[in-house]
């Protein structure tokens, strides 16, 4: 899965082409291109959300372990399995939000509210959160699992010093 990080990483090549492009076209004409803000945003947010759930599947996230290091091995895996569970909470929410937002975007085939002569299509936009949100709440579930079936560590003995 580590090649689906990798794809998803890839968006911000267009999103730097098409913001370079647009900057040097208003700083030598004086006029940027209609599609530029629309199309940053699409690339912008699909790299945001869908980077969020590949993130999380490979364990790359920030994490503050100030209390976790002050915790014994059982406590660190309750703290685990309740950080996760935080997570799958807000994903199930967005999920369950954002669906019949997508459903309702592709029944009427939504275009851009910007009002741009571009006017793209966005329907296929609205997905990107129920996909990530999906993908985020599915690897939620499989790592609170994990801590939830795996074995405690034993904590080494102290030495004394």
């Amino acid at each position: 899965m580590k090649s689906f990080g990798r794809l998803v990483s890839l968006l911000i090549l267009p999103l730097i082409a098409g913001i370079v492009y647009s900057s040097l076209k208003a700083f030598f004409f004086g006029k940027t291109p209609i599609w530029t803000f629309e199309i940053s945003l699409f690339l912008f947010g699909s790299f945001f959300m869908l980077g969020a759930g590949a993130t999380h599947l490979e364990k790359r996230h920030v994490a503050v372990d100030v209390v976790n290091h002050y915790l014994s091995p059982k406590w660190q895996r309750v703290l685990g399995i309740f950080s996760e569970l935080v997570v799958l909470f807000v994903a199930l929410v967005l999920l369950y939000v954002s669906v019949p937002a997508a459903i309702r975007s592709f029944q009427m085939m939504e275009r851009s509210t910007h009002q741009t002569p571009f006017n793209p299509y966005v329907w296929w936009y609205r997905w990107i959160i129920p996909i990530s949100c999906a993908l985020i709440s599915w690897q939620a579930f499989k790592d609170m699992l994990s801590l939830i079936f795996s074995r405690p560590e034993k904590s080494a003995p102290a030495e004394n010093v």
